[in-house]
Parts: structure tokens; C-alpha cells; sequence
């Protein structure tokens, strides 16, 4: 049997109406993103459909609700945060210049992908953690945080306000605070700040050795 006649081929690979079905779900999960930043959870199906330029009939094939469509489009907004968060800083690098590249990465990150979508998120709601938000965020702050403590010439692991201090200065909170401001205005107070931070979290570790 071909892959046209709706049956697996002997090679197991998935048939053309399955790899249509995907091609579809992915779309709308992506629009429903979009949608989601530009309007926050107060988005409605219609407005989906129109990002991802299907019918509402379409999303409603693919979702039966239309919260377990915004908890799946929360869980892809969480996945990209880990795919598209910037690397270490290459040896040698230059403190002021890769935290502001990282923080305009981020900061841009958080508009684009969160939004409006960042006030919603902070009331669990159906299929949709606060903890889990939580728990992610925490750990891109604690990455990037010891990468510019060792950059700085700290030793061990940073203090916890420092990261305490990483985790709000990059967050979406931040980022929506800072509305006057794009991402690399954004950044380059964000990187102010920080570099204090580290400043005084270096200064206090160079008093307890003495």
C-alpha cells in the first residue's frame, strides 16, 4: 500500500494525510502564540484562527477547548524560551558586552513570545502551571547569572540575592515595565543594573576573605 492510499508504508514512515494533520496542528499552535502575546488570555478562538489562517471549524477539529488550545500554546511558548536562550559567553568575552546581548536577546524574547500573555500567566489556570513558569524561569536566571559571576571573576556559585537579582532584571515583568523602551534600550539598563549587582556581590566576597 502507498503512502496516498491513507495506509503506513512498509517502511513505517507517516502517511500524507498524517503529515498534513501535523502541518495543520503546528500552525495553529503557532498562531495561537502569536495571539496570545498581542491580546493575552482574553484571545478567543476567532482571533487564532486568523493568526494561523484557518477556519475556527479547523481549531476546533484540532482542540476541543479552547483552554486546552492556550495550555498547549503556553507549554511551546516555555519550550522555545530553552531553544532559542543565548549560549555561554565565549572565553575571553568581554562582561558589558555579553550581558547586554544576552539581556536584549531575552528582553525581546519576552515581548515576542509572552507578550500580554506574561499578566495571565501568573494564575494557574487549566493545563497550565504558575510553578511550572516558575521553575523555568528560575533556571535561565541561574544560567545566566553564574555565567556573568565567573565572567566578573567570582568564584563558586553566586550569592542567591545575585541570582535573585538576574531572575528579575531579565524577566517578561521586567520587560513589560520597560514599555517606553526596545529591547536594546531595555538592555542596556538591564546591564547597568546588573553589572552593580555583581559589583557589590564581588565586593562583599572579597571582604569576607580578608
Amino acid at each position: 500500500m502507498t503512502a496516498e492510499s491513507g495506509e503506513r508504508g512498509s517502511d513505517g514512515r507517516p502517511t500524507v494525510g498524517e503529515e498534513t494533520r501535523a502541518v495543520v496542528q503546528t500552525r495553529i499552535i503557532h498562531g495561537a502564540v502569536r495571539a496570545l502575546a498581542a491580546s493575552g488570555f482574553n484571545v478567543t478562538v476567532d482571533d487564532i484562527a486568523v493568526a494561523a489562517g484557518v477556519g475556527r471549524r479547523t481549531v476546533f477539529r484540532y482542540f476541543p477547548t479552547h483552554d486546552d488550545l492556550v495550555a498547549v500554546a503556553v507549554a511551546e511558548m516555555l519550550d522555545r524560551y530553552e531553544r532559542m536562550m543565548p549560549g555561554p559567553p565565549p572565553p575571553g568575552a568581554d562582561l558589558e558586552s555579553w550581558l547586554r546581548e544576552t539581556a536584549a536577546t531575552l528582553h525581546d524574547m519576552n515581548a515576542r513570545l509572552m507578550g500580554k500573555a506574561f499578566w495571565d500567566m501568573n494564575i494557574d489556570r487549566p493545563g497550565i502551571s504558575c510553578a511550572e513558569r516558575d521553575r523555568r524561569r528560575t533556571a535561565y536566571a541561574t544560567l545566566v547569572g553564574r555565567h556573568a559571576w565567573r565572567l566578573a571573576g567570582g568564584t563558586g556559585r553566586p550569592p542567591s540575592w545575585v541570582v535573585d537579582a538576574f531572575a528579575l532584571q531579565l524577566s517578561a515583568f521586567a520587560t513589560n515595565c520597560l514599555t517606553d523602551y526596545n529591547p536594546e534600550k531595555a538592555a542596556r539598563v538591564t546591564t547597568r543594573i546588573l553589572i552593580a549587582v555583581l559589583s557589590s556581590a564581588l565586593a562583599e566576597e572579597g571582604t569576607a576573605r580578608s
